[in-house]
């Protein structure tokens, strides 16, 4: 019996067998099948097997085509094993410039250069900024300044407050002043209206503001003052607890050094005696339970309406800043004496927003009972719940006073959280590219500004919609319009 695997059966010798069986009945000789399966180790079957493939591979080739150069294949089916390839693909493929091309290959089956790439990209990033410099929004902003670094390059980001819209994502080559100020300028000079501008203590923001000579307010930002004073609530917080297992083992100690209680190994060593662990474990537990509720006083303070959904009056909002400072620095502590400095330093700026606040409702709200006030500002703080409509929910009297209102309301803005929040999803894009191109930012300001939310209270628009872009493009229809169909300058 023949090998079912020939492994010397080289691909000269099926050559040269496959040409002799091709030969027709009068010139081969009686046998010659035979022969060959007993010479090469295999079964006549296989010889008959190859002789038919090469045959019609010979056909084949022979075959007449069309006239002229092949045509390009530019359709590609979709089906249920393309669709779950590409998403057992997607996940392994970074953004890097070679796993674009590992991804056109494993994917479509379109092999493509690094450099092809590369410049396919330059080109959509231009295309990408020249659209976003297009870019007019109506409504005022409230801009949210931030700088974000990447190999030591620095990026100015300013976003909308109000509708998560990108303005600006754009590096530089430095972080000063007069850069800054040129980037505002350029904003003003697009359109771009600005209701107020919050921002951190950058040094290089706060320069750039007053370089441009912004007539806006210019907002502290809230969200890094309560980041700081959560990193003392935890520090305080843990101070506390290893204070009280510092008391715990000391009293276990004790009850050991008395014969009241029993262990195996050796004695516990403490740090502190007993009576010193528990004054330091009261100390604390002091110094954190007052921390805790001064800055839930300072917190509650700042807010812009009051449990009972009321306005909040500036003046007893300072005096209640002020006396928590106070408290503040009785606890004792540095870091939380320099907490309630740079409080008391900022106590102008935290007050500015509430201030106007107060001034924008007051000549509204003249006239309106205390208790249809509390029900307007409640309505306001559950607008996305309730979904009011102004001319069908409310009654005739307020039906000119709750649109000022809302609107109002909805321009009071001291944070700058929301760059911050951006920031968190572009730095993985940054550490793929391990920088700044000049094409990856355009293309996801690009991407950012037209794709829709899903969840949230700006669930289904996207930031152009909410921004007050009349007909604004999707995402899709703006890809469409930068980057057109047409066919491939290399084949398929």
């Amino acid at each position: 019996m023949a090998a079912y695997r020939v492994p010397e059966f080289t691909l000269e010798q099926r050559t040269e067998a496959v040409l002799q069986m091709l030969v027709s009945w009068p010139d081969r000789p009686w046998g010659l099948v035979s022969e060959l399966a007993r010479l090469y180790g295999i079964s006549r079957a296989r010889l008959y097997e190859l002789r038919k493939g090469a045959w019609e591979a010979i056909v084949a080739a022979l075959q007449a085509g069309e006239a002229g150069r092949p045509a390009q294949v530019t359709r590609l089916t979709v089906d249920k094993g393309f669709i779950d390839r590409t998403i057992a693909l997607l996940p392994m493929l970074t953004g890097s410039v070679r796993d674009i091309r590992l991804g056109l290959n494993l994917i479509l089956g379109v092999s493509r250069s690094v450099g092809y790439v590369s410049q396919t990209l330059t080109g959509a990033g231009a295309q990408a900024r020249a659209y976003n410099l297009a870019l007019t929004v109506p409504l005022p902003i409230l801009g949210e300044a931030d700088e974000i670094f990447q190999g030591r390059k620095p990026c100015l980001t300013l976003v909308d407050g109000r509708s998560f819209l990108v303005l600006n994502l754009t590096p530089a080559a430095s972080r000063d002043g007069t850069t800054w100020g040129l980037t505002y300028l350029d904003l003003v000079e697009r359109g771009i209206q600005f209701q107020d501008l919050a921002c951190d203590g950058g040094t290089g923001l706060r320069a750039g503001v007053r370089e441009a000579k912004l007539a806006v307010p210019l907002r502290p930002d809230l969200f890094h003052l309560l980041q700081e004073a959560q990193r003392l609530t935890r520090r305080l917080e843990g101070a506390a607890y290893r204070a009280i297992e510092t008391t715990e083992r000391a009293r276990r100690a004790d009850l050991e050094a008395r014969g009241l209680r029993r262990r195996c190994g050796r004695r516990l060593k403490i740090k502190v005696p007993l009576p010193q662990a528990q004054v330091e474990e009261a100390q604390a537990i002091v110094t954190f339970d007052s921390w805790s509720w001064l800055l839930a006083e300072v917190r509650h303070a700042l807010e812009p309406l009051t449990p009972t959904h009321h306005l909040v009056s500036a003046v007893k909002t300072k005096a209640t800043l002020e006396t928590a400072v106070g408290l503040l620095k009785e606890l004792g502590q540095a870091d939380i004496t320099a907490f309630a400095d740079d409080l008391q330093q900022k106590l102008p700026e935290l007050l500015a927003p509430l201030e106007w606040l107060e001034q924008q409702l007051a000549p509204v709200l003249k006239n309106v009972a205390a208790d249809t006030q509390a029900f307007v500002l409640w309505t306001w703080q559950h607008r996305h719940t309730l979904a009011l409509n102004f001319e069908t929910d409310f009654s005739e009297t307020l039906r000119s006073v709750v649109p000022v209102v809302w609107e109002t309301l909805g321009l009071f803005h001291r944070s700058s959280s929301l760059a911050e929040s951006l920031h968190s999803w572009l730095r993985p894009h940054l550490q793929v590219h391990r920088g700044m191109p000049q094409w990856l930012l355009p293309l996801l300001q690009l991407f950012w500004n037209h794709h829709e939310f899903e969840r949230g209270k700006r669930a289904d628009h996207s930031p152009l919609e909410l921004a007050g872009v009349p007909d604004a493009p999707s995402l899709a229809e703006v890809l469409d319009q930068l980057f057109p169909p047409r066919a491939a300058t290399q084949p398929v």
